[in-house]
Order: structure tokens, then C-alpha cells, then sequence
């Protein structure tokens, strides 16, 4: 192809066509820069189209993150609201004397039973899945990506790498402090073994120190009830965005 436009020119050449050669050259040059500009626009589409894919899977990454992050946020509230009722049963003596008494050897390990042995030693301490949100800082930092969506979901992230680190502190400061007081008693190491001691059940329904403890620890995990269910809120609704997102670009 290209000797065949080559003998053209030379044929305008020689037969004296100085226009003619000069307006088919041009006319070659113009196609080839034509040629070059196609090129450079299907790869220019091309590169688009897979890092809109790449993003549409970054996307779906976080999603995912997040459904996973909802269950188990699920799973912490839902421990919570138990031991935090349970807790103000407890101090407003709403827990029957019977309760305290069908505690045994036998008992001690069942399920409604369980919970009150640790009510102010337990905490709830939620780490987020963030394999999606490092991929999404990746490709912003080559600003690639910059829309409402991607901003909203660093806005997500930035606010949990604050708030949820003192969330989790307060509650485990509380119980490693409790844990530590627990020492003086001689039901300690029955306790942390899961042993049934009788003495521990007493300190538990009649001690003025648990009542202390108890209200304490209320205090602070009140506040993380509140704020794990705005949490479960929030990233519920980030998930629906996301979704939206992802099915409009496919």
C-alpha cells in the first residue's frame, strides 16, 4: 500500500504536477495524522473502559466489605442491647430472686445465665474490613477517580479511622481496669477459668462495688449502643449507594 501512494507521488512528480503532488501529499499527510488520531482515540476508549471497570470492581469490593461489616455490626449490637439490659435489670433489681438462685454448677453455663459473668469485663471491639476502601485510596491518588460516590465513601472511612478507635478504647480501658479489681476477691480465678464459685453469684446480687461497676461500664457502653446502630445506619445505606452505582454502570 504504501509503494502504491509512493508511485503516485513520484508519477505527479515527473509529469510536472507540482500542484497535484502538493495537494496529495498533503492529503496523504492528513490521513495518516487521521490514522494516528483514531488510534490514539480507540486506545484513549479503550484505557477508559477498563479502568471504568476496574473502578466498577473497586466498587464492588467495598460493597462487599461493607455487607460483611453490617453482619457483624448486627451481631455486636445485638450483644450489646443484651448485656446493656441486662445490666439495668441488674441495678434496678428487676432480676427475681429465683434468677440468682437456679444458678448452679449445672446452670452456669446456660445461655441466659452466661452473659451477667461478664457484663462489665466484656466489650465489643469492631474493626472494619477496609481492602476495598485501600484499593479506592490507590486509584484517587492518581486521580482517577473523583465523583460524589467515591467521595462519600472516603468521607465513610475517615470519619470510622477517627471515632472508631476511641469508641473501642474507652470500653476495653474499662474492662482491663475491672478485670484488674477482680483480683482482690477469692472468686478471681474461678471466674476467669468459668468455674461455678457461689461466692462470685453473691458478689454479683448483693456487692455495692458490681452495682458501681455496673454503672459504669453502662455509662460508656450506653453511648457505643448508640453510636454501633447510627454505624450499622449509615453503612447500610453506603451499600444501597454503591449498588445503585455499580448496576447503573453495567
Amino acid at each position: 500500500m504504501v509503494n502504491f501512494f509512493r508511485k503516485i507521488r513520484y508519477s505527479f512528480f515527473l509529469e510536472g504536477k507540482t500542484g497535484k503532488y502538493l495537494k496529495y501529499a498533503f492529503g496523504e499527510i492528513l490521513l495518516v495524522v487521521i490514522g494516528i488520531l483514531i488510534a490514539v482515540y480507540i486506545n484513549t476508549n479503550r484505557e477508559e473502559s477498563l479502568q471504568k471497570q476496574y473502578t466498577i470492581s473497586v466498587f464492588e469490593q467495598i460493597r462487599n466489605d461493607l455487607i460483611n461489616d453490617s453482619i457483624k455490626l448486627s451481631d455486636d449490637i445485638q450483644k450489646i442491647v443484651t448485656n446493656n439490659q441486662l445490666i439495668v435489670d441488674m441495678l434496678n433489681d428487676r432480676l427475681p430472686e429465683s434468677f440468682y438462685a437456679n444458678i448452679n454448677e449445672t446452670t452456669y453455663d446456660d445461655p441466659d445465665v452466661r452473659p451477667i459473668r461478664s457484663l462489665c469485663t466484656d466489650f465489643v471491639n469492631f474493626l472494619p474490613n477496609t481492602k476495598g476502601h485501600e484499593l479506592l485510596k490507590s486509584l484517587n491518588s492518581r486521580d482517577l477517580v473523583n465523583d460524589s460516590l467515591t467521595n462519600e465513601i472516603m468521607r465513610y472511612y475517615s470519619q470510622l479511622e477517627t471515632a472508631l478507635p476511641e469508641y473501642n478504647k474507652v470500653t476495653i480501658e474499662v474492662s482491663k481496669k475491672n478485670i484488674q479489681e477482680y483480683k482482690q476477691y477469692t472468686w478471681f480465678e474461678n471466674w476467669a477459668l468459668g468455674i461455678y464459685d457461689p461466692q462470685f453469684v453473691k458478689y454479683l446480687k448483693e456487692d455495692p462495688d458490681n452495682r458501681k461497676r455496673l454503672a459504669e461500664f453502662y455509662t460508656y457502653s450506653s453511648v457505643n449502643e448508640t453510636y454501633w446502630k447510627t454505624l450499622r445506619q449509615t453503612t447500610q445505606e453506603l451499600i444501597s449507594r454503591i449498588e445503585q452505582e455499580v448496576k447503573l454502570s453495567q
